[in-house]
């Protein structure tokens, strides 16, 4: 068994599965939509992730606005660099769903991927800043206005002359299996993919595209299954549907991590989008591996070309 060879590892893996269990029967069963007409279970998600970084220890910070006469907030907790505390990177997922789904996969499993990445590496330090982002509002109809969290969330920062030198973007990570047909935007990309839905990819438009490639390779020294790049333009379908695209057009470096989202995932924006879907193992495996990558990434003198 595994379990006698790593059990560090193994027993760590498991109590992130756990983890990210309760994180998502508590968004995606207990509360279900989370959205401004749903606005009480979006106000819950919010206090939900509040609680979850305030029990890390850092102070715990809300970006406010409003959206059609209600009060709404990004959440962010960081951990200070200790050399180079004006370099940050951020770590983002949203945290409302589209109308009519409890959303699972989109976005809890993100939101699982936030909170346990913050859990973990809130004991260390590193020479970065580490921020941690839970974004509102990603889903349609306010998906790349100006009222979409991360949005607010990058222009602000923009505003502040935040030195931000690179967004990670969680967004869907846990609808995976080898039962799982995987498509691609384009024939000619399927030979470089596998053919079964069983992997995670890193995305990115080009200006990005050094961050994905160092971002892969140093999180395939961790990971089992290798981590598949996905690199091209904006006029790939899907390639700049997340927060990501909100720091890329501030100007900002950004990063997807995904399971592909509907070219996978038959529930996306769905009221199939349930925890039952959901393949805990392969989420905290990548969980983890994330956490591995981070700790060399924000260590390294520049992140791009992996200078550590």
């Amino acid at each position: 068994m595994i379990s006698d060879y790593f059990p560090a590892e193994y027993r760590l893996r498991k109590s992130i599965e756990r983890n990210a269990r309760d994180i998502l029967r508590f968004l995606a069963v207990d509360l279900g939509e989370r959205t401004l007409r749903r606005y009480g279970n979006l106000q819950a998600a919010a206090e939900f992730i509040r609680g979850r970084f305030a029990a890390g220890g850092a102070p715990v910070r809300n970006e406010e606005y409003e959206v059609e006469g209600r009060g709404v907030a990004n959440i962010r907790a960081e951990l200070p660099g200790i050399e180079y505390p004006e370099k940050i990177i951020v770590v983002g997922a949203h945290y409302d769903t589209i109308e009519d789904t409890p959303g699972a996969d989109d976005n809890a499993s993100g939101i699982a991927g936030l909170l346990e990445l913050y859990r973990l590496l809130s004991p260390f330090r590193f020479k970065r800043t580490i921020r941690f982002v839970a974004f509102t509002l990603e889903e349609p109809p306010y998906f790349s206005g100006d009222n979409m969290g991360s949005m607010v969330c990058a222009r602000r920062a923009r505003e502040r002359e935040d030195n931000i030198e690179l967004m990670i973007c969680l967004e869907m990570l846990g609808f995976a299996g080898r039962r799982y047909e995987q498509n691609v935007p384009f024939r000619d990309m399927a030979r470089n993919f596998p053919r079964r839905g069983d992997f995670l990819a890193v995305v990115a438009l080009p200006s990005s595209a050094p961050y994905a490639y160092a971002w892969k390779q140093v999180y395939n020294r961790f990971a089992r299954k290798n981590i598949v790049d996905i690199v091209g333009p904006s006029s790939i379908p899907g390639i700049n549907h997340s927060d990501h695209f909100s720091f890329n057009r501030h100007g900002y470096p950004a990063i997807m991590l995904t399971d592909t989202a509907f070219y996978r995932n038959r529930n996306y924006h769905t009221g199939e989008d349930t925890i039952d879907t959901i393949n805990f193992k392969f989420l905290s495996e990548h969980i983890l591996n994330s956490f591995n990558t981070i700790r060399v990434v924000a260590d390294c003198e520049d992140i791009a070309s992996l200078q550590c």
